[in-house]
């Protein structure tokens, strides 16, 4: 298993996206060499620490000397990088000393022509003293990221005349945001297991005569089922690396007659089909545990056939067998619905499949080699342990293999296992780019910090990167109480 590691990587990831209280954002500045007037470079862009806002403050410095009878009117926009969006900042105007005086005397006589285009107008004077600083906020929105301030400016003569204009990139925001660049799959190690219990069983339909238990091989299909029996047996003790340890042979019987004398004669026939199999396999009598017994009436395996049966009144089949504790109750209750006619059709439907004999064996399992793995998983994945699965799936990465079939088996078969929910969902993501179905798996361990992650991931596949960014702060509080964050 990973312990404190885990999360280190992802808390810097994380760490970078803002989540943490260190939020100003570097920008490229870009020189007045496209053909601007002034300087911007003193500008800065900063996401809010609850990510909701975007604050720009634009900065303006002298560069060029402004004329007296001057004024230079600035609008600056904030533009998305493929320039479809953007947001307009105020309109900032400065004026030559002499012009600024006539401009102050005008608004204090409220003598503006209407079509006189002032914004807020600003003396050169104070730009000569400092920069001018301007702040504005907008809601954020992912587009403003890699947004860039473009600036246009207006250099008027007097009286409005000989204009001349610039226009030209003030500075570019680099706002790092969750994308796939930092995606990261933490495939989770698995506890090793030094000896694994494997456990098979075969159920086995051979049919005796009415009130026999004498072994007739051409009676009915018993031939086939004898040879399915015996191919079962067979490979079960040719698993490479498996020791026999228990086998319990188990006989059925249907639930009519008499129980007593069903019981017997489940045990007399479980008894006949256990001489028979290991006269075939006498290994099989050497296994530590061996248990041959009838079971008798196989009410259990009734109420599962008919629970997952069409039939109308299943319903009221199962309450009879579960509110009558005696099979003699049973049976005369279930004689007695619709004047037999369930009962008859459970007796020609039903009834067959339940007298049966399982034959059930468990073995010990080594642990396997490297080498071994691929021919094991290929054959009886059931013998691996998911710390030899979690080795197979990155043998097959290292060969440029994708190992997602290897994570899927390990999730079917130890279902409700964190590790293994969470290695099937990191799959998915890394070797198909499926956040619905992540998304799916993840649910059962969304409660575990480690699911945050890869769920931050798929939501930000599907487009979802404020969802993305709430797992995401999330994981950073998770984390940070409980180890140091690196820097």
């Amino acid at each position: 298993m990973k312990p404190l590691q885990y999360y280190k990587k992802h808390f810097f990831i994380i760490g970078c996206l803002g989540m943490f209280p260190l939020l100003t954002f570097a920008q490229e500045t870009l020189s007045s060499d496209g053909g601007l007037y002034w300087d911007y470079s003193g500008s800065r862009v900063e996401r809010r620490m609850d990510g909701n806002k975007l604050d720009i403050e634009f900065s303006i410095a002298l560069v060029e000397k402004l004329k007296s009878q001057q004024m230079m009117c600035i609008s600056p926009r904030f533009v998305s990088a493929d320039g479809t969006q953007s947001a307009e900042l105020k309109p900032i105007c400065i004026s030559g000393q002499r012009r600024y005086k006539i401009i102050k005397r005008r608004k204090t006589l409220h003598n503006l022509k209407s079509d006189q285009l002032y914004r807020e107008v600003y003396s050169v004077k104070e730009l000569k003293e400092r920069p001018l600083t301007f702040k504005s906020s907008f809601p954020f929105e992912r587009w403003m990221a890699d947004g860039y301030l473009v600036v246009d400016e207006k250099l008027y003569g007097c009286a409005e005349c000989g204009v001349n204009e610039n226009k030209g990139v003030a500075f570019q925001a680099n706002i790092p945001l969750f994308g796939e660049k930092d995606y990261t799959y933490d495939f989770i190690e698995p506890e090793r297991v030094l000896v694994k219990c494997y456990k098979d069983s075969f159920d086995c339909k051979v049919v005796f005569p009415v009130a026999q238990y004498d072994l007739c091989k051409t009676f009915a299909n018993n031939s086939q089922e004898l040879a399915s029996l015996g191919r079962f047996v067979s490979e079960s003790l040719t698993i490479k690396g498996a020791e026999l340890k228990d086998i319990h042979i188990k006989g059925y019987a249907s639930p009519e007659g008499d129980f007593d004398y069903n019981k017997s004669l489940a045990q007399q026939r479980t008894q006949t089909l256990s001489d028979y199999i290991s006269s075939q396999y006498p290994v099989l009598k050497k296994a530590p545990i061996y248990r041959a017994e009838g079971i008798g009436e196989d009410w259990e395996g009734l109420k599962a056939a008919v629970g997952s049966s069409t039939l109308a009144n299943k319903g009221e089949i199962l309450s009879v067998i579960e509110h009558n504790q005696r099979d003699t109750e049973r049976e005369a209750a279930i004689r007695a619905l619709d004047e037999g006619r369930s009962y008859h059709v459970l007796l020609k439907e039903f009834y067959p499949s339940l007298r049966r004999t399982t034959f059930s064996l468990s073995f010990d399992v080594r642990p396997y080699t490297i080498e071994e793995l691929p021919e094991i998983f290929e054959r009886k994945p059931e013998c691996l342990s998911q710390h030899e699965m979690y080795q197979l799936a990155e043998l097959y990465a290292s060969q440029g293999k994708t190992p997602l079939h290897v994570y899927k088996r390990a999730y079917g078969q130890f279902p409700g296992d964190a590790v293994a929910t969470l290695n099937y969902a990191n799959a998915l993501l890394k070797y198909r780019k499926d956040a619905d179905s992540a998304l799916r798996v993840l649910e059962s361990v969304k409660n575990d910090s480690r699911a945050l992650f890869p769920m931050a991931i798929a939501h930000n596949i599907k487009g979802d990167w404020r969802k993305a960014e709430e797992l995401l702060k999330k994981a950073s509080e998770g984390g940070a109480s409980r180890q140091r964050l690196p820097k």
